[in-house]
């Protein structure tokens, strides 16, 4: 397999989104290849995520996630034409219209041609003027469309590339449109070798934040600051951007479930919960743990710790193939707390797919099959004792039963306590 570097692509673009390594173009084209059988010869077009900004710099560009999955592209504005019933171009990528005054600030771009097909894996490589035409026309071929999605609610705004398919459509009297937004979803549910070992690399950094993190903890530090120590050590690991904004939160803090403020002081006892992934290469951990600020459980806290432990084992066993996601891993771990007598303190699911998105794509309906990534993560949150606990692992499911990737990063009451005391 040929491997190429996609910052050809995007030459100096200062996108940061993009990982200066090899990234196996092959990859992307059968996974197209795979979704291309699955549309049956009708026409399907998609869209990358815009460039978000404003001010003087503009954010942190992160491609939209099925975009990323059928292309590897991580250029804003981008699309994508597959067209299975076509003669000679199948798939088209689509990038937007160079602009010298622009490249003159944001970094110079690839000119259309050979060297820019071989770097993106695609044999045609356009410009998005031509996107709009170039649909009809092969609409008027094929005579069938398939929206691919997202499907989003009444009150907002139209997909674009259910808009372009609409307006495709429109001028070709007698073609169809079919919904087939589920295909994607059900193609990421299921992770190949190659997306579990990036899950890997970004739980094993995420495992080194933890691990700083328990390690620099100290009474007066604000909740900020040792997340700034969390974050520092992802970049230093070499992770391209946080798969989601870090929790760390203190004491009563860590009852509020997605505590976004980590603005408070860290008082000379309590616990601290952290809930983090890294992202590599687009794909993202999500991992919390749990941890006296002290470097010892008190009696109590230990109790509370073991009981969520408890819970989370027993629903990482029922992590298998056949398993559901409600009905066996979080009924499981719902039980163990029920029996002790928190089950009200329990207030969320056990757990969700991950990948691209930190919450992936995919159906929570159908059973788990191998290849299937989730997290477990029971809790317990006591507001009138300033208690809140969660210890979340990322679970990979395999033929031969659950196998935990996060296993290395302590989470017994005893290896904690270890590593807070070196």
């Amino acid at each position: 397999m040929k491997k190429v570097f996609l910052l050809i692509v995007l030459s100096a673009l200062s996108i940061a989104s993009v990982h200066a390594a090899d990234l196996d173009v092959d990859v992307f084209k059968e996974r197209r290849q795979a979704l291309m059988a699955a549309l049956d010869g009708r026409v399907a077009v998609l869209y990358g995520a815009e460039r978000r900004g404003g001010g003087v710099v503009d954010e942190l560009f992160i491609q939209e996630s099925n975009f990323y999955y059928l292309t590897g592209i991580s250029e804003p504005g981008a699309a994508l034409i597959l067209a299975p019933g076509e003669r000679q171009y199948k798939e088209i990528l689509y990038l937007q219209p160079r602009d010298p005054d622009v490249e003159n600030w944001d970094g110079r771009r690839e000119p259309l041609g050979e060297a820019l097909e071989k770097a993106t894996g695609f044999p045609e490589v356009r410009r998005t003027g031509r996107l709009g035409r170039d649909l009809t026309a092969i609409l008027q071929r094929s005579r069938e469309a398939a929206f691919l999605g997202p499907v989003v609610s009444a009150t907002a705004p139209i997909p674009p590339a259910l808009y372009m398919l609409q307006e495709a459509k429109a001028r070709v009297p007698g073609s169809g449109l079919e919904n087939m937004a589920d295909l994607i979803p059900e193609m990421r549910r299921i992770k190949t070798d190659y997306e579990v070992e990036r899950i890997q690399k970004a739980v094993d950094i995420t495992g080194k934040g933890l691990l700083a993190a328990m390690q620099a903890v100290r009474p007066g530090m604000q909740e900020f600051q040792l997340q700034s120590v969390v974050d520092h050590a992802y970049e230093m690991e070499g992770a391209q951007f946080l798969g989601f904004s870090t929790i760390l939160a203190w004491g009563p803090n860590a009852t509020v479930l997605h505590y976004t403020k980590n603005n408070q002081a860290i008082q000379d006892s309590g616990l601290v919960l952290v809930d983090t992934g890294a992202a590599w290469e687009h794909y993202s951990a999500d991992v919390t743990r749990t941890f006296p600020v002290n470097g010892k459980f008190s009696d109590r806290e230990k109790e509370l710790y073991e009981l969520v432990l408890k819970a989370s084992d027993a629903a990482i066993k029922k992590v298998i193939v056949g398993a559901y996601n409600h009905d066996d891993v979080h009924l499981t771990a719902k039980a163990v707390l029920d029996e002790a007598g928190y089950g009200e303190y329990f207030i969320h699911n056990t757990g969700h797919f991950v990948g691209l998105d930190v919450h992936d794509a995919g159906n929570y309906d159908l059973p788990y099959k191998p290849g299937v990534v989730v997290t477990v993560e029971p809790g317990i949150y006591i507001p009138e004792e300033g208690i809140g606990i969660r210890i979340e692992d990322v679970v990979l499911v395999t033929k031969d039963g659950p196998v935990v990737l996060s296993r290395h990063i302590p989470r017994t009451v005893a290896d904690i306590e270890a590593a807070m005391a070196k």
